[in-house]
């Protein structure tokens, strides 16, 4: 199959990162540039012959812009950097050294809105002629809600303005043509001047408003369709991904627009099957992303820093948590590591307490920082951080390494087609990923009980009989999936356990389709089965092989043709079985 082109960011694997919460590295309880820079290595040290890091190509910061707030979102100055996290010096220097890792930088643009402190606001509310239209005022205050039954309109010097998250973050306002200007010159600034690789943006498609109509307008789908092509005319392989909160229906009215957008439907639903061990709503989901949006147009992820970390939806159940990975690092689309997830940190809204320092070791503050940090560390660092989990090849981390790894180093799991497969286990989320000759068969047991005897519809394959030689890519280890009439069989699954599996190569196990040189009666057979030799020019004797349905070689026998030859097969347990005649000839054959 033809493969669609596809661009660096559909074959890297992403790490969100909160500079504040990362790592201190001058001691005064805040995260900073440095901090980031001294921590590279551990997320990619650009040897790939190493497995010490975990593989990131890609790393999104949270707002690093200058803010009055310790998250961020309420900008101040469009072109500087937050202080409290170090200089415009040291922000190049930590690209500069990201780059030379492989990493890509991209930081978080927030332009739906700005803080209350900017001095575009602070003039506007001064009824400034020039700054007055940068945001939206009304002489009445309309009674309107937002959309999620929020107050939008805020009293000031005796006059409204607009307001969609929060009082003190003023919506900027886009059909004031200045205002388009300062933000593209802003973009400009950083792709030009400090050498970034994309944005991503926030509250993507509440940038226009049409009276109460607050989101998806046809003025915001136009303005991100001209900055994308704005970017993209300053760098051509510049990214941008977009923060669409909605379904995925109208996740795709953005699609020509931005380079990608979050998957938020397809999140809640790898979620969910981790709790009800149930696929189909997983499946139809991701089916109707995969033929909805464009092709690798989107971006993957569990949680992010607006939602309760996975641990705690999850129970902090490792095995959930490496089964949760395993589904969102083989699927298409960009996937988005949050930091601190590959190490099972927790927490549960208010925001600040999603947003908690990085758990590097079991010492003093986690080894975030020297002194108490700007916030608490959680409660279950000492047995969650990354210096224990380095040792443990069974720990979580080692688990994202591998799964990073394997994405990073076959094409089929980053940039391959996607194929639903549909298990005869409810419980079993199993696809296919298939790039130019590799072909990858996912299987992963969402449930905690075995899942055995599974058979697998693979009718859109239109693959031949026989038995194929599966490399299981996790472990190194090998299965046998039999083929029979597109029903594929002989692969089982621990409770929670993934098989990436490879297809690799036939055994030779595979019928013929022309007249064989025998037959076997009855079949299926119970006691017994009598092999007759069939043909005008007959040897004496021949040599048989049986094979169970996995390939392995069950006993060999020498047959005559000149005599019915029965064979005892009672000590065989149920299953498929093949007969392999030493011409090659193979039939096949059923004990019940």
């Amino acid at each position: 199959m033809a493969q669609p082109a596809t661009n660096w960011w559909n074959q890297s694997v992403f790490y969100e990162l909160f500079v504040r919460s990362f790592y201190d590295s001058n001691g005064n309880g805040i995260g900073d540039f440095n901090g980031v820079t001294a921590k590279l290595d551990y997320l990619n040290d650009g040897d790939t012959t190493t497995n010490t890091d975990l593989g990131i190509k890609g790393i999104w910061l949270m707002p690093i812009n200058a803010s009055p707030s310790s998250h961020g979102y309420d900008v101040t100055n469009y072109k500087a950097v937050n202080p409290a996290y170090g200089t415009t010096v040291e922000f190049k220097n930590m690209v500069t050294e990201a780059h030379k890792r492989g990493i890509k930088v991209i930081i978080d643009f927030v332009i739906n809105h700005s803080s209350s402190q900017h001095p575009w606001f602070i003039k506007s509310a001064a009824n400034d002629p020039f700054y007055r239209n940068f945001y939206r005022w009304s002489s009445t205050k309309p009674t309107y809600k937002g959309p999620w039954g929020q107050d939008v309109w805020y009293t000031k010097n005796s006059s409204n303005y607009y307001a969609l998250f929060w009082s003190e973050m003023p919506d900027l306002n886009y059909n004031y043509q200045p205002v388009k200007d300062s933000i593209f010159d802003a973009a400009k600034f950083w792709i030009d001047s400090m050498n970034i690789d994309g944005f991503r943006l926030d509250a993507a498609m509440y940038l226009y408003e049409n009276g109460s109509n607050l989101m998806n307008q046809p003025e915001t789908y136009q303005f991100w369709s001209d900055f994308n092509t704005y970017c993209k005319n300053l760098n051509p392989n510049f990214m941008t991904v977009g923060e669409v909160w909605t379904s995925t229906s109208t996740v795709k009215s953005y699609n020509n627009k931005l380079e990608n957008c979050f998957e938020f439907d397809l999140a809640s639903a790898m979620l969910n099957v981790m709790k009800t061990s149930n696929t189909l709503a997983l499946r139809n989901e991701m089916t109707y992303a995969y033929t909805n949006l464009q092709f690798n147009k989107f971006s993957t992820f569990l949680t992010n820093h607006d939602q309760n970390r996975v641990f705690d939806e999850l129970g902090g159940s490792i095995s959930k948590l490496k089964t949760a990975a395993s589904i969102y690092l083989t699927l298409p689309g960009t996937p988005y590591v949050y930091y601190g997830e590959e190490v099972g940190m927790k927490g549960s809204k208010p925001d600040e307490f999603i947003r908690s320092p990085m758990q590097w070791n079991s010492g003093n503050y986690a080894g975030f920082s020297s002194v108490n940090p700007w916030i608490s560390i959680n409660t279950n660092y000492s047995s969650y951080n990354v210096q224990l989990m380095q040792a443990d090849t069974n720990s979580l981390l080692s688990y994202y390494k591998k799964l990073i790894k394997m994405r990073n180093n076959y094409q089929a799991l980053s940039v391959g087609t996607y194929q639903n497969i549909i298990c005869s286990d409810s419980a079993v989320f199993s696809f296919l990923r298939v790039y130019n000759n590799q072909t990858f068969l996912v299987m992963v047991n969402t449930s905690n009980r075995n899942a055995g005897y599974l058979y697998l519809s693979l009718n859109a394959l239109n693959w031949n009989n026989g038995i194929f030689t599966a490399k299981n890519v996790l472990n190194n280890g090998t299965d046998y999936l039999s083929i029979t009439d597109n029903v594929g069989t002989g692969v089982n699954l621990l409770p929670f356990e993934t098989k990436i599996i490879l297809i690799d190569k036939s055994t030779g196990l595979n019928e013929v389709n022309a007249k064989t040189d025998f037959t076997i009666f009855p079949n299926p057979s119970h006691d017994n089965i009598t092999i007759l030799l069939e043909g005008t020019q007959l040897k004496p004797s021949y040599e048989i092989q049986i094979f169970n349905a996995v390939g392995k070689l069950i006993l060999t026998k020498n047959i005559f043709s000149n005599e019915t030859n029965s064979i005892d097969i009672e000590m065989l347990s149920k299953g498929i079985y093949f007969v392999k005649l030493d011409n090659g000839n193979v039939k096949k054959w059923v004990k019940e």
